[in-house]
């Protein structure tokens, strides 16, 4: 098996699109990976239930990071953090949710340097407790906001904080859940990209499975091939979490 622990390219990064996907579509993830390398884009998969991937799910995941792709922790059974801090105390939350998962992505052979907190539920506290664990952490904006072109001036992190900013916000791109589609409109989305391309810096973007219709939230790959279109047109790289300074 590759060792991946040593995987991180020496290219300084000054400006970066950081697109991610959570849970464990780890199928659908794989069928679009002709769609990243069309467009030279590494992007980040934040797994949960690690424990729970078969051998070809497994496989698949190993492919991706042999691509340059990033894994990163999103938890054992995707506990909300704040929630289950307050019901179970700190220590409950990383001997039960976090180093469990932690220790499984581990055991197949992916460093998991990163976190991405399940529903965005996350606060001061969770920070300093999950910091001690992961080089960064990845929080959300509201997906309501998506649309408001102000949005890009919490989503977009500068270059000049972009080393030592620990936790980084990220905006949903889903496309929909189940029978019900999300507002079409990325404006606030796509200012933060066009200033990130301007000025330098980053913009973290998520979703969820990769498909044109799924029971869980997804992203249509046309929306996905439409906003690694426009990082193309705007020079602007689409990197891993793993490819920061």
């Amino acid at each position: 098996m590759t060792d991946r622990t040593d995987l991180r390219t020496d290219r300084r990064v000054d400006r970066a699109l950081l697109l991610t996907f959570d849970d464990r579509h780890v199928r659908e993830w794989a069928a679009v990976a002709p769609l990243f390398a069309r467009h030279e884009a590494r992007v980040t998969f934040f797994v949960c239930e690690p424990d729970r991937l078969d051998g070809d799910e497994v496989r698949m995941l190993r492919r991706l990071a042999d691509d340059g792709h990033t894994v990163g922790c999103h938890g054992l059974r995707h506990e909300r953090a704040t929630d289950f801090v307050a019901a179970h105390g700190a220590g409950a939350y990383l001997d039960r949710e976090v180093v469990p998962a932690l220790e499984s992505l581990r055991r197949l052979g992916f460093p998991a340097r990163s976190f991405a907190y399940p529903c965005s539920a996350r606060d001061e506290s969770t920070d300093r407790l999950l910091l001690a664990l992961f080089e960064r952490l990845r929080g959300g904006l509201p997906a309501g906001r998506r649309a408001d072109p102000s949005l890009a001036d919490e989503l977009h992190v500068p270059a000049a904080e972009l080393a030592s900013r620990r936790v980084l916000p990220g905006c949903s791109v889903d496309s929909g859940r189940g029978g019900v589609a999300y507002d079409d409109d990325l404006t606030g989305v796509e200012t933060a990209l066009r200033r990130t391309a301007d000025e330098g810096g980053a913009t973290t973007l998520y979703a969820h499975c990769v498909a044109d219709a799924h029971e869980a939230n997804h992203v249509a790959p046309a929306r996905l091939e439409g906003l690694l279109g426009l990082a193309a047109d705007l020079s602007l790289p689409c990197v891993g979490f793993d490819e920061l300074p």
